[in-house]
């Protein structure tokens, strides 16, 4: 396999993986990868970041419900189009059938989860629903979304797409005609004069919105951000306290396998001691016994010899 499939078929594999069961699956994937002397591809594969969990079950939907999805992330056009007429009607009807939607899905992602023998909350789902609609608000997001390979929890800041910049915002009913500063003193009549540039108060109105909404986006940013770097030192230190357990639980089967070794060793030994004065014993006993022999052997050999000289 070459290194770019190499790298595919890890990240198809890797990203339907529990964040817990990612990091020890993609050093294998690296291990196969160092094997095949492919350096690179290893390179890339240990590069590749543990999904957040709401990522990971968003990369299960997208995975096992793929049509759904994109069913969902097509309604992005029509939305976006109802929220810049400011068509009121066509706007409660799309957000109704997004609402029903996303629901659903958010729904079917905690059940993938769980059918995967994981536990997941509502507070997951939640945020699981919470990457799907922003998804519809943010198209970069919402291809991330289809590549089934999300690592974190995104949030687009702000309920519909952001609007140009440098865009007027535009007003919620015309501005009315009125007359300019001063017209009195100008022209022939009071009600003749041109009309004003004057705002109106639904112009100043829709201004102040547009500045309160551009203040909650960039907090909005600002905390989202925030909560990333969090998450991702929550990660880190819980692959960190895992791989202390690991290291923990093999030391702790090391010492009880030396345990039973060393008490294994000392049954052996007191058997080859008690072995050892047994033979001991039998060898002194032989000893004694050859002796013995010896000294009859000895006599007999005399009394020959003294028939045979008689």
């Amino acid at each position: 396999m070459c290194g770019v499939d190499a790298v595919e078929q890890a990240q198809a594999e890797l990203y339907l993986l529990a964040p817990e069961d990612f990091v020890a699956e993609r050093d294998a994937h690296v291990a196969r990868a160092k094997e095949a002397g492919d350096k690179d591809a290893a390179k890339a594969i240990g590069a590749l970041r543990r999904p957040s969990r709401p990522a990971w079950l968003t990369n299960l939907l997208v995975h096992d419900r793929r049509d759904e999805v994109e069913g969902l992330l097509g309604l992005a056009d029509t939305l976006a189009d109802a929220q810049r007429s400011l068509d009121g009607g066509a706007l409660r009807t799309i957000s109704a059938q997004r609402s029903k939607l996303v629901g659903a899905l958010s729904r079917q992602a905690a059940a993938l989860g769980r059918e995967a023998g994981h536990r997941v909350d509502s507070t997951l789902e939640r945020e699981v629903r919470t990457i799907l609609e922003s998804a519809l608000a943010d198209a970069e997001l919402a291809e991330r979304v289809r590549s089934g390979r999300l690592v974190k929890a995104e949030q687009h800041a702000g309920f519909g797409p952001a609007p140009d910049e440098g865009a007027e915002p535009k007003p919620s009913r015309p501005a009315r005609d009125r007359p300019g500063p001063g017209s009195g003193d100008v022209g022939s009549g009071g009600g003749s004069g041109s009309g004003s540039d004057e705002e109106t108060p639904d112009d100043a109105e829709a201004r102040r919105r547009e500045r309160e909404l551009a203040t909650a986006r960039a907090e909005a940013d600002r905390a989202r951000e925030a909560a990333e770097q969090a998450q991702e030192r929550h990660e880190t230190a819980r692959s960190e306290a895992e791989a202390a357990e690991r290291r923990r639980d093999e030391a702790r089967d090391r010492v009880t396998e030396l345990i039973e070794a060393l008490e294994q060793a000392r049954t052996d030994a007191s058997t080859a001691n008690k072995e050892a004065h047994t033979t001991a014993s039998a060898e002194k006993e032989a000893a004694r016994a050859a002796r013995t022999a010896e000294t009859a052997r000895d006599r007999a050999d005399a009394a020959v010899r003294e028939l045979q000289d008689s």
